[in-house]
């Protein structure tokens, strides 16, 4: 998605300060994620508010509507736009939002057996057009996003809620879950996630607000900001919100932030040669002795929660077969990929949960060797015959497939033809058509037609927390799962670890979701991306964190010297 996740699409991810987030639950600690830029030290009285903000967004976001979409830029831009319950930040720390405060069972608001959960929002709320916000709107979106009509991005943890109900005063919601289940907080953490205006949506039907104006240009919102001008493919400007509800603290600092949808690392890359925008995130690897080149912007490489990975369509007959899936990850050299196409910005994983993820993250994974001579052998011994033309067939079918990923990608346009050669060498001929991101997060992978979608890359990552169930269950087939590959082993461990308390525990049925994935691969995972960014010198708390709003984590607190963006736009 990146992204999710994470082109994000970067489905989204967390550590833990308090080793898990059943540990977070049972606790009154908040959990914490890898370390970005450092924190801006200057003083309250120091900050000069005003001015604009101009952001390159190096993909074009497809929707602004909470849980319509996975695709990290389009959260990027809805962090700006709604309030959520729940706020991240740099550290991968979560924060009371609209919530008066995070649930724990120190607390009260989580029951013992971690199957009821109160969320209390603050008084006096309201969306920017002045109408009461409350628990009511919490109310109606978890209902919106568990109606199939309106196809929500992802529903794995929204399946979990077997009702709820509104306190009198509407100042809290309590939801009765169907079972213990950890990561609940997580669906409603960041703008991606936020709730929605019931009393402007209520009339839609489901399956209409995505093909709605607000899909792109929200006519209202809750955030630190509103929607001043969305000119799809070329721009979305935001305007401070008068009526957000931490507006009497002078937030957000910014008078407009322009996200500038270039589609393009080297029209990114032109815009920081001119001087002409204050930021940019996810930049291209393959790009950083220029970078360092630029005297006026700090260059910025973090741990990624990410993990870059190619995803086998399984509607695809000849993908179905395992030995075909395990062969063209035995031919994936992921040291070259590193080295070459990322210029050495990324780290060396094989599973879904890169470094950051504790539990989660699996040293010692069973990875399969970089070797062409085993991945022809595993293709021989299942009957792959090699044809004249050098392509691998067996009863009828061709091992020829479609190799996609973002178009204007240079680094990852790297990993196709590295990729591409050494899949040659196995019988097993790609052909490579990329796509615009909002394409291909949306009716490309959506879609699902072999032929079209075979083999497709990009980078995910999950919400606040390991579990894995968003990327890989058996009910996200098509939602999430764009492998279309269903285990139901792996859904009973996804059940396991969502209950687990004990940090070694989960960790120990991580490795078991490890080895059902390094057995069936459904994809084939790459690296583990350092994620790249860049300020202009002048600017502050640009901060971007590990999980899914990334860059404009926190949006509302960025600010610029004297009140004026030195970008010249």
């Amino acid at each position: 998605m990146l992204a999710k996740t994470r082109q994000r699409y970067r489905f989204s991810i967390l550590i833990f300060s308090c080793v898990t987030m059943l540990a977070l639950i049972l606790s009154s600690c908040t959990p914490a994620g890898t370390a970005n830029r450092p924190s801006d030290t200057t003083s309250p009285n120091q900050i000069t508010n005003g001015g604009t903000w101009i952001d390159d967004l190096v993909n074009e976001p497809d929707s602004f509507i909470p849980n319509a979409t996975v695709q990290t830029f389009a959260q990027m831009v809805m962090q700006a736009l709604y309030a959520p319950l729940f706020v991240g930040d740099a550290k991968g720390q979560i924060h009371e939002g609209l919530a008066t405060r995070v649930p724990t069972v120190a607390n009260g608001d989580i029951s013992q057996d971690q199957k009821t959960w109160t969320f209390h929002l603050r008084p006096n709320l309201v969306w920017s057009d002045g109408q009461p916000l409350n628990a009511d709107d919490v109310y109606f979106t978890w209902q919106l996003w568990k109606n199939p009509a309106f196809a929500a991005s992802n529903t794995s943890i929204i399946n979990h809620i077997q009702s709820a109900e509104v306190s009198s005063d509407k100042l809290s919601i309590t939801f009765h879950l169907k079972d213990a289940f950890a990561p609940f907080l997580t669906t409603w953490t960041d703008g991606g996630y936020a709730p929605l205006p019931k009393h402007h949506f209520e009339s839609i039907a489901p399956d209409q607000i995505k093909k709605s104006s607000d899909n792109r240009s929200p006519s209202v919102v809750s955030g630190p900001f509103t929607m001043s001008e969305s000119k799809p493919g070329d721009h979305y400007t935001v305007i401070r919100n008068p009526k957000y509800y931490r507006a009497a603290e002078k937030l957000p600092h910014l008078d407009k932030v322009v996200f500038r949808a270039v589609g393009s690392q080297a029209t990114v890359l032109e815009d920081l040669k001119s001087g002409a925008i204050d930021s940019a995130w996810f930049l291209d690897a393959s790009k950083i002795p220029a970078y360092k080149k630029l005297n006026n912007y700090e260059l910025f490489q973090t741990t990624s929660a990410g993990y870059e990975a190619i995803h086998f369509n399984e509607n695809n007959p000849a993908l179905k077969d395992v030995n075909v899936r395990k062969a063209i990850a035995m031919a994936v050299d992921r040291q070259q990929l590193i080295q070459i196409a990322r210029q050495g910005a990324a780290q060396p994983i094989c599973t879904d949960h890169s470094a950051a993820y504790k539990p989660g993250y699996q040293e010692d994974a069973k990875c399969p060797d970089f070797n062409i001579d085993a991945a022809n052998k595993v293709l021989d011994d299942a009957g792959w015959k090699l044809g004249a033309d050098k392509v691998r067939q067996k009863n009828g079918l061709r091992l020829e497939f479609k190799y996609s990923t973002t178009a204007n990608n240079a680094w990852r346009e790297e990993d196709e033809t590295i990729n591409q050669s050494n899949f040659q060498k196995i019988g097993v001929k790609v052909n490579i058509q990329n796509y615009p991101a909002s394409t291909f997060f949306s009716t490309f992978l959506g879609g699902g037609k072999p032929g079209t979608y075979d083999l497709a890359e990009w980078s995910s990552s999950y919400n606040y927390d390991a579990n894995d169930a968003s990327n890989f269950a058996c009910d996200q087939v098509g939602k999430s799962n764009f492998n279309w590959y269903c285990n139901p082993e792996l859904d009973t461990l996804f059940g396991k670890e969502q209950q687990t308390t004990d940090a070694n525990q989960r960790q120990q049925i991580f490795n078991q979701i490890h080895d059902i994935l390094l057995r069936d691969f459904p994809t084939a995972t790459l690296f583990s991306p350092n994620d790249l960014s860049v300020a202009i010198k002048g600017t502050h708390n640009y901060q971007p964190g590990p999980f899914v709003a990334s860059e404009t984590v926190n949006i509302m607190n960025w600010w610029c010297d004297n009140g004026k963006c030195p970008a010249k736009g």
